[in-house]
């Protein structure tokens, strides 16, 4: 397919996706027909044939290995949601239902943070989020919006007579409404440049192409997403990291909440950000602790890629045995490095083999 063919082909893609974007809608949830029994309570009306009910969203439910929900000190809160307040609201409810009724054990690294942090940061991220939602600008790019949730070349078929042709596989989960932000910075692999290997600083031509087509694409065709595109994407950010305080640490979010006070006023925010800023002293063991998270999660990355493992490490079964090797001998190696560096700047947040260990994603048999 030359460039003009794939031009077209991203042409046509978007123009599908303008039927699911331009659909109003007066609620966040999911799609359900009218008459799903199960969902009777909860369900707000949308057409003759389908009404909204609650998010069929993964992070709404107990479904996922290792990330159950607890509900003594908050009720479920999975929709339909019919405003940005309440739809903000399920997402701090979501992460305080993460939150177990005691202290796991002391292995957790230090830049989690203890249940009673998460639940203060969670408080203070709901304050926050009431007030950046009262902005006319993020009401706006929060419109309702349905989106395919995967929209990558695996999942989309092209007819070989004609690019114009084109069909993508749809599971499930798209029949999630978000605000139109949510989907802001969603680019599918077929629309992002790819460096050119024979020519280092230029991007591969075709993929520009594809790049460009698909921008202008989604400005033309789908002005509630392009809304959100064009904003700064620093005003949505502490909606999409509220719910995840337990799985990423509680420095995380409150690095995030530390930005957004700081830069409130940039933002253009009128009212006073609720977020008080640590004093010095918390916010020097605040930058000490976010340091070493990311070195944890810049460590995951690179042992995902060096073992060939899925991000929560899984392997094939038959290459159980060879990837356990190779991992062993991959923590020997970089401990060998940390300890034979005499010298550790000031900064350096891994300093000696108990660092590692702590911030190490995978299990260690020793």
């Amino acid at each position: 397919m030359d460039v003009r063919d794939q031009i077209r082909c991203v042409g046509a893609i978007c123009q599908n996706l303008k039927e699911l974007v331009d659909l109003n809608f007066p609620a966040y949830g999911s799609l359900y027909f009218a008459n799903t029994p199960y969902v009777a309570a909860r369900k707000l009306p949308f057409d003759q044939d389908f009404s909204i009910g609650p998010h069929c969203g993964a992070i709404y439910w107990d479904c996922n290995v290792g990330q159950a929900r607890h509900y003594h000190s908050v009720d479920p809160n999975q929709g339909p949601w019919p405003d940005l307040a309440a739809y903000y609201n399920g997402l701090i409810d979501t992460g305080i239902s993460r939150l177990p009724p005691a202290d796991p054990s002391p292995q957790r690294p230090r830049y989690r943070g203890s249940i009673r942090t998460h639940r203060r940061l969670l408080e203070d991220g709901r304050a926050v989020l009431s007030k950046m939602a009262m902005d006319p600008r993020i009401q706006q790019a929060a419109v309702p919006v349905i989106f395919h949730p995967d929209l990558h070349k695996r999942n989309i078929f092209v007819s070989e007579e004609d690019p114009t042709v084109v069909s993508a596989i749809i599971d499930w989960q798209s029949s999630c409404i978000e605000p139109a932000f949510w989907y802001a910075d969603e680019v599918p692999d077929f629309a992002q440049p790819i460096p050119d290997p024979l020519d280092e600083g230029r991007i591969e031509p075709k993929s520009e192409a594809c790049a460009e087509a698909f921008d202008v694409s989604v400005r033309s065709l789908a002005p509630k997403l392009a809304t959100a595109r064009s904003m700064d994407e620093n005003l949505f950010r502490p909606f999409r990291y509220c719910y995840r305080t337990w799985e990423d640490g509680a420095v995380a979010f409150r690095e995030e909440l530390i930005q957004t006070s700081l830069h409130w006023k940039e933002l253009g925010l009128m009212e006073p950000c609720p977020f008080p800023l640590p004093c010095p002293d918390e916010l020097a063991r605040h930058q000490k602790d976010y340091k070493r998270f990311e070195a944890a999660h810049q460590l995951k990355h690179i042992l995902s890629d060096l073992l060939n493992t899925a991000s929560d490490g899984w392997v094939p079964s038959e290459q159980w045995e060879a990837t356990e090797l190779a991992h062993r001998e991959v923590f020997a190696g970089i401990l060998q490095e940390v300890i034979g560096n005499e010298q550790p700047d000031d900064d350096e947040p891994i300093k000696g083999e108990d660092d590692l260990r702590e911030i190490w994603p995978f299990d260690l048999k020793e």
